[in-house]
């Protein structure tokens, strides 16, 4: 049987630049606009990728399940890479927290079900989600925003900023990953997290037009002295899910060219 890639938020920015290194086997990419698909799908099949499409809400765990099982009927799931999100510039909360944060619960839990040996999920978390400190409660919240009532708390807790909701969603992410580390392995599959820093996507290159000084001092403060390109990303994605990286599991990855460390630094002061 084919092994299959699955890629949610696979029609632009990191998605695709992912799509375009599985040269083998067959690649799954999953969004919301049949539009971006569609191109997306042009685009792929011109470089000789072997690419299917399906319009997939994160939020709505039966659409996961549509998408996991339209993805096995092309064969075994080699490797999940979810990367479908929003950044808070929404300017809603409860819409934030459901998608990047409710929205990653839903792929491990469906793509655990189609989990066999070999099987590698990456999480696309971000550089934000270090920025924060959850209290033990929140940290609860973060680990299980399946369960009633746990988003409606977020949301308070948050006091109405989208921006705080996606850090803390990131945050959650990263717990995710760490969380199932364990239940992956017993079935042969790994989990973990890549959280990446300021990478020149459509939605960055969107934020240098619109604030082009505060963009300009990010890359001014990051040690490597350049923003990321969504192939850096990529690249790593692709080793974590091969098999020369059969022992990493159940951590976050740092891609920020040193960034993180230099905004920290900040808040200390």
């Amino acid at each position: 049987m084919s092994q299959v890639h699955v890629i949610t938020g696979g029609s632009g920015g990191i998605g695709i630049e992912c799509a375009k290194l599985y040269k083998e086997g067959v690649v799954v990419i999953a969004g919301i606009d049949d539009e971006q698909l569609k191109e997306a799908e042009q685009e792929l099949k011109d470089q000789g990728i072997d690419v299917k499409t399906k319009n997939t809400d994160v939020s709505d765990i039966n659409k996961v399940k549509e998408l996991i099982d339209y993805a096995k009927s092309f064969g075994t799931i080699r490797t999940m890479i979810h990367a479908a999100g929003v950044s808070g510039t929404i300017g809603d909360v409860k819409k934030t927290l459901k998608i990047d944060l409710l929205g990653t619960y839903n792929v491990i839990e469906e793509t655990y079900k189609a989990v066999e040996k070999d099987t590698a999920v990456v999480l696309i978390a971000s550089m934000m989600g270090h920025m924060v400190s959850p209290k033990t409660e929140e940290i609860d919240l973060l680990r299980n925003p399946e369960k009633d009532g746990a988003l409606d708390k977020l949301s308070e807790i948050l006091s109405g900023d989208a921006d705080e909701a996606y850090n803390y969603s990131k945050h959650g992410v990263q717990l995710l990953a760490k969380a199932n580390a364990t239940r992956f392995g017993k079935k042969g599959g790994r989990i973990l997290s890549v959280s990446p820093g300021v990478i020149m996507t459509p939605m960055a290159k969107k934020a240098a037009e619109e604030h082009p000084e505060q963009m300009e001092y990010m890359k001014s403060i990051t040690p490597v002295k350049r923003n990321g390109e969504p192939e850096d990303i990529a690249n790593l994605i692709y080793f974590l899910g091969s098999e020369k990286a059969s022992f990493i599991t159940g951590t976050d990855i740092l891609v920020d060219g040193g960034l993180t460390l230099n905004l920290q630094k900040q808040e200390q002061k």
